[in-house]
C-alpha cells in the first residue's frame, strides 16, 4: 500500500511538472454557412451542413469538405434537396474577420453538387445512407478525399460503416474518381486526419462513430493509392499490417483533426469528447506520440450539441498561438468558426482566455492536495453566472457533478469527499476538477490517496 501511494505521488508531481493548470476560452468569430452566415450560402442551396475538414491545393486556394447537406428550409427541418457531401473554396486566408468562399463546386444550375452521391438507402443497415468526407489533402495538382460509407446512424455518437475509401479529383475537385483503395467497415480507419511532414503523410484514424481511440499509419505521399504501401504503428516500430497498430490515444475520440503548430513546437490534436460533451486538445513532439493529457477547449453547455474542431495550419496567428477552428452544432446544423487561444508555460502547455475575452471567475487549487478523505474546492465569480462544477476521472469520464445552478458574485466553497454521484467511493488516483462559467472553463488537478 505504501509503495503504490508513492507510485501515486510520483505520478502526480511528474504530471504536474508536465502540465500547466488548464485555462481554457474561446471566442465564436461568426457562423460560416447557413443562412444567415459570413457566407451566402443559400444562394447555392446550402441551409444545412456540418463539417468542413481543410486542405490546401496546388492553386493557391484552401477546399473545405462539408457532410450531408441540405437546402431550404433549412434548419431545423433540414430536409430538401439532400446531398452527401459539398465542396466549397476560397482564397481568403485572414481568420480573424471571417472566412469568405470563393466559390463552391456547383452543378449546372449554380447549386452545390455532391462529389460522390450517397445511395441516401433506408437507415436499416441493409446498405448506404449517405458518404461522408472526414479529410482531405493535395500532392501536386492531385487532390485526395477520405470519406467513409455509412451504413446505418445508431444512437447518438454511434454508427456503422460499410468502409472508407479514397477518391481523388485531378481538376481542381469538380470530378472525382473512386480510388478503390478501402479499409473495412470495422477498421480504426474509417475517420481520418491527415497530415504531412518532411517524409512522410500521417493518417490518425479512429473507427466508425465516436468512442473509438486513435490508431496511426503512414504512407509516402507518392504511393497514397498503394495499399501494401501503408504502414501502421505498433507502440514500437512499423508494421505494414493492419492488424499490429497500438492505440496511442484513448477513447473516446470523435472526429479528429491534427496539425503541426510552429508556436507550441507540438503536433496539435482536436476532437469531440462525446462522454464530456466537450472538444478536447491533445500535444506531441511527434505524430506517434507520446500525447499529452487532453484540454478541455470548449462544451456542450456553451454551445449545445457541438462536435468537429477542423484545423488547417493556413488559420493560425501569431506563428501558431491563435488557432482557428471549424465547429458543427447539430442544432442549427451549420459550421462555425471559432479561435482558441494557446500559451506555452514553464511547466508545459495551457490553454488561455482571447485577449478580448473577460476574466469571469477564479479556481483556486484543491485544499489539501493530494488528499485522503475530502479535500475544499473553492471558486470566485465576478458576476451572477450560471456554473458548473465536475470531477471527471483522467480518461474524460465525468465521476460527480458537484454544482449546476446559477450562483451569485462573490465567494464559493464546496467539498469534494472522493465519491461519486451515487456516493460510491471512487478508487484512489489522479482525477480533473472543471469549472465551467458560461464558454469559459478552467481545470485543476486533483490526487486522492486512499
Amino acid at each position: 500500500m505504501i509503495r503504490a501511494k508513492r507510485a501515486l505521488l510520483v505520478l502526480f508531481w511528474a504530471l504536474h511538472s508536465l502540465l500547466a493548470q488548464e485555462v481554457v476560452s474561446v471566442q465564436r468569430v461568426g457562423q460560416l454557412t447557413g443562412q444567415p452566415s459570413m457566407n451566402n450560402t443559400g444562394a447555392v442551396n446550402v441551409y444545412g451542413t456540418d463539417l468542413g475538414s481543410m486542405f490546401l491545393h496546388g492553386d493557391g486556394r484552401i477546399y473545405f469538405l462539408f457532410g450531408d447537406t441540405f437546402g431550404p428550409p433549412g434548419p431545423p427541418g433540414v430536409s430538401g434537396d439532400w446531398r452527401s457531401n459539398t465542396m466549397a473554396f476560397t482564397t481568403d486566408f485572414v481568420a480573424r474577420d471571417g472566412i469568405i468562399f470563393d466559390g463552391w463546386i456547383t452543378d449546372s444550375l449554380g447549386r452545390a453538387r455532391a462529389l460522390i452521391e450517397g445511395n441516401h438507402d433506408p437507415n436499416d443497415g441493409s446498405g448506404e445512407v449517405t458518404k461522408i468526407p472526414t479529410a482531405g489533402w493535395s500532392n501536386g495538382k492531385r487532390q485526395f478525399m477520405w470519406f467513409m460509407s455509412v451504413k446505418r446512424w445508431g444512437a447518438p455518437g454511434h454508427w456503422e460503416a460499410n468502409y472508407s475509401e479514397i477518391a481523388y479529383s485531378d481538376d481542381n475537385g469538380y470530378t472525382w474518381m473512386r480510388s478503390g483503395v478501402r479499409w473495412a467497415g470495422n477498421s480504426n480507419f474509417v475517420q481520418v486526419a491527415v497530415a504531412r511532414d518532411s517524409a512522410y503523410l500521417y493518417l490518425w484514424g479512429i473507427p466508425a462513430g465516436r468512442f473509438g481511440g486513435v490508431k496511426l499509419a503512414r504512407v509516402l505521399p507518392e504511393e497514397v493509392l498503394n495499399p501494401s504501401a501503408y504502414q501502421y504503428y505498433t507502440g514500437a516500430g512499423w508494421s505494414h499490417r493492419e492488424a499490429d497498430a497500438a492505440t496511442i490515444v484513448p477513447a473516446p475520440v470523435g472526429e479528429l483533426s491534427v496539425i503541426w503548430n510552429a508556436y507550441l513546437n507540438r503536433w496539435l490534436m482536436m476532437y469531440l469528447n462525446e462522454n464530456t460533451g466537450c472538444i478536447q486538445a491533445r500535444f506531441a513532439r511527434q505524430p506517434t506520440g507520446p500525447w499529452s493529457a487532453p484540454r478541455t477547449v470548449t462544451c456542450s453547455d456553451a454551445y449545445p450539441a457541438l462536435y468537429g474542431a477542423f484545423m488547417h495550419p493556413k488559420y493560425t496567428e501569431n506563428g501558431g498561438q491563435t488557432v482557428y477552428f471549424l465547429m458543427s452544432q447539430y442544432g442549427p446544423y451549420n459550421v462555425f468558426l471559432m479561435k482558441v487561444v494557446f500559451r506555452q508555460s514553464a511547466t508545459g502547455m495551457e490553454v488561455l482566455p482571447d485577449r478580448g475575452s473577460e476574466r469571469l471567475f477564479v479556481l483556486h487549487p484543491g485544499v489539501p492536495n493530494p488528499f485522503n478523505g475530502q479535500t475544499k474546492i473553492r471558486f470566485e465569480l465576478s458576476e451572477p453566472r450560471p456554473v458548473r462544477l465536475q470531477i471527471f476521472s483522467v480518461n474524460g469520464k465525468r465521476i460527480r457533478t458537484l454544482i449546476a445552478a446559477r450562483l451569485p458574485a462573490g465567494t464559493h466553497t464546496v467539498w469534494w469527499n472522493g465519491t461519486d454521484d451515487v456516493g460510491d467511493p471512487v478508487a484512489s488516483g489522479i482525477y480533473w476538477c472543471r469549472l465551467s462559467v458560461g464558454e469559459q472553463v478552467i481545470t485543476r488537478k486533483l490526487l486522492l490517496i486512499r
